[in-house]
């Protein structure tokens, strides 16, 4: 199926080509009630395919008027309302045309489909509240037709799935020019996937015109509300030198590589939060040039950024390519909420997405990690890297990292994250499995893998699979192919399953043991222990052994070193320490044993049995033992029973103590006053 436009899989015609898509126009009527009878579009494709994906379920209204081939008939009289993934009748969101007869290699239809949509109110990011219009989902969508090896798909056929509440997007990349006309009170405040090319105006309309290559969606915003504000993230202003060299070091990569382009940013907000601007432009250049330098440079001139209003608020976080959908509310700017970075997390999410699913394109609908918890791993980084926190508020403190390590909960996950979005048990498990979970495994991968291991080798399947479908199995090969270990058993696990993570400390206990007499093994040599002997030899000194068992036998005959209280006898201690399994999860694990003379004693263990002893006899007694003791494992689901101290620390409750108390005295003081 070469895609239209033929930018990214060629444009030349051949007996094994199938034919194009391209949208040719879209055109919009606006009728005088919009809150009354909703926003009407109306749109003209040509096709040669027969199936088709539409948004005409409970919240848009609407289907085709018609479909009809060019000299030929209607196709409207053999539509087909379908439901390939769980034959559910009361969805009508996906419709087939069968053609008159099959469409041969050379050949070459086209197909005229009118369509009206009703917008409903603000639902699931689309729709009208009050003047402001967001248009997503806005027209019916081609199915995308993959011949076999695609996605390792066996026999060449369409991919169309219903428009599942959990499920999202899957579309060929194509060349967008359109025309948005709406009445004039709108000039100036209408923003679109792309770059304003024209707009004109008569007496009672504005008319403006997009156009963006290379992408694979289009949505609209529009509000007379709207404060536009414009700003140029300058890569030259804009990335610190500093940040730069350090990236590219990690990479491998000479800085010039790691270029970035100028992007005009152009925000439209709403008059409530003209006083957060500020944050959204910074998290969005931030967010350029956090994505920017580790996988490749953002390639569009512009990004639009909407700012939902008050009751609009469904119309919030949302992608589509060069166009994002952010929210806030004006307690945000206020003390003590600054910092509660609910505006900036949102920017950075959505306007990564323009990377995952933008250019990688995967498939929304059979595999939501790839879009969401790839973008989730790199949104946390950006978080930690320009911010620190996510949270900040009355003392407390939280990351992103930490905020979706929460999210993990027992550990006792119902599905797998490589799972289609209409299988998961519940709303609750597709999120956590297609956001937290997959962000937080890709953070122990690159933790376990190594800083410069994992982020070379996430850019090179970003840059190998930009613009196209990649797969979970196209991820997990290059992953592979990045480290000389078989991390299969890791993959495996982590995607594949419902196993959860989870090592503890079962027990420690350290005690002193009786005096020891004799010959005793200490780090490979042997140790002879008595009432006044401490001597070391090798396994040869025999003729050094007989000598002092000799005197020692002539010390105890004369009975002038017997044993009194208060010796100076080294102390020796018997540590016993159990390691266990709580998950279904193998994982190798590293234990490290923390004694009171400073030293630190490290075991590593391959985590298979469902648990492990390790008994170490030496002369100084256990402070604690802890598991991962470096905290890579960020999968393990309970942190806080990784480590076993034997005498308690009161030190971080203390804090926590005084810090509520602070809290609480402000809060009495403040009640006090207003009384």
């Amino acid at each position: 199926m070469t895609e239209s436009g033929g930018q990214l899989r060629g444009m030349e015609m051949s007996d094994e080509k199938w034919g194009w898509i391209e949208v040719e126009s879209m055109h919009l009527a606006y009728p005088e009630d919009l809150a009354a009878i909703g926003l009407l579009t109306h749109g003209i494709a040509s096709t040669p395919s027969a199936a088709f994906n539409t948004p005409f379920g409970p919240a848009v209204r609407g289907e085709p008027g018609a479909i009809q081939l060019q000299g030929g008939p209607d196709l409207k009289d053999v539509e087909e309302i379908i439901q390939p993934d769980d034959g559910n009748p009361d969805d009508r969101t996906v419709a087939r045309y069968p053609l008159p007869r099959p469409i041969q290699p050379g050949e070459w239809v086209e197909v005229e489909v009118a369509f009206t949509s009703q917008m409903p109110e603000i639902f699931a990011r689309t729709g009208v509240s009050g003047n402001f219009v967001l248009g997503g989902q806005w027209f019916p969508k081609i199915g995308i037709f993959e011949d076999s090896g695609d996605r390792g798909r066996v026999e060449p056929g369409w991919n169309t799935h219903q428009f599942h509440a959990d499920s999202e997007f899957f579309a060929d990349f194509g060349d967008w020019d359109v025309r948005l006309t709406l009445p004039l009170e709108y000039e100036g405040k209408i923003g679109a996937t792309g770059q304003i090319i024209e707009e004109t105006t008569d007496s009672t309309n504005v008319t403006v015109r997009f156009q963006q290559p290379g992408v694979h969606d289009f949505a609209w915003t529009a509000d007379p509300d709207f404060i536009v504000l414009e700003e140029l993230f300058d890569p030259d202003i804009d990335v610190p030198a500093e940040q730069t060299r350090q990236i590219a070091e990690i990479l491998g990569l000479p800085d010039e590589e790691l270029r970035l382009q100028p992007v005009m940013i152009r925000l439209m907000l709403q008059p409530a939060h003209r006083s957060q601007a500020r944050r959204y432009f910074d998290a969005a250049k931030a967010a350029i040039r956090g994505y920017g330098l580790r996988l490749g440079a953002y390639p569009y001139p512009t990004l639009t950024m909407v700012d939902p209003p008050r009751g609009g608020q469904g119309a919030g976080g949302m992608e589509y390519p060069t166009f994002i959908t952010l929210g806030t509310h004006p307690i945000l700017n206020l003390p003590p909420f600054k910092k509660i970075r609910m505006p900036e997390t949102v920017t950075v999410h959505e306007f990564g997405h323009n990377f995952f699913q933008g250019m990688i394109a995967s498939n929304e609908f059979e595999e939501a990690w790839i879009d969401e918890g790839m973008n989730s791993y790199y949104e946390m980084l950006v978080m930690e890297e320009f911010y620190g926190s996510m949270i900040e508020v009355l003392g407390l403190r939280a990351t992103s990292l930490e905020m979706d390590r929460l999210q993990l909960g027992s550990g006792r996950y119902t599905d797998p994250v490589v799972q289609p979005a209409w299988k998961y048990l519940s709303n609750g498990s597709y999120g956590l499995n297609s956001y937290a979970r997959p962000a937080v495994t890709l953070r122990h991968m690159e933790n376990i893998l190594g800083p410069e291991t994992f982020h070379r080798a996430m850019r090179h399947f970003f840059q190998t699979w930009r613009f196209r479908h990649p797969t979970t199995a196209d991820f997990e090969q290059i992953m592979q192919e990045a480290t000389d270990e078989d991390i299969s058993w890791f993959l495996e696990q982590a995607f594949h399953t419902e196993k959860g993570l989870d090592y503890r400390v079962r027990t420690a206990k350290s005690q002193k043991t009786k005096d020891r007499k004799g010959w005793f093994w200490e780090d490979g040599v042997q140790v002879l222990y008595g009432k006044d002997h401490d001597h070391r030899r090798d396994d040869h000194d025999e003729d050094s052994e007989a000598e002092e068992e000799e005197q020692d036998l002539d010390s105890d005959a004369d009975g002038e070193n017997d044993d009194v209280e208060g010796d100076e006898e080294e102390k020796i201690y018997r540590t016993e320490v159990v390691i266990e399994r709580r998950g279904e999860f193998k994982h190798p694990v590293t234990i490290e044993l923390v004694f009171d003379d400073d030293e630190r004693i490290r075991h590593q263990w391959d985590g298979q049995d469902k648990w492990t002893k390790i008994i170490e006899t030496r002369p100084a007694k256990l402070l604690w033992a802890e598991v991962d003791p470096d905290h890579l494992m960020v999968l393990d689901v309970d942190p806080l029973n990784n480590s076993y101290r034997l005498e308690q620390d009161s030190t971080p409750a203390n804090k926590i103590l005084v810090n509520l108390s602070f809290w609480f005295q402000n809060f009495f003081d403040l009640m006090s006053i207003l009384g």
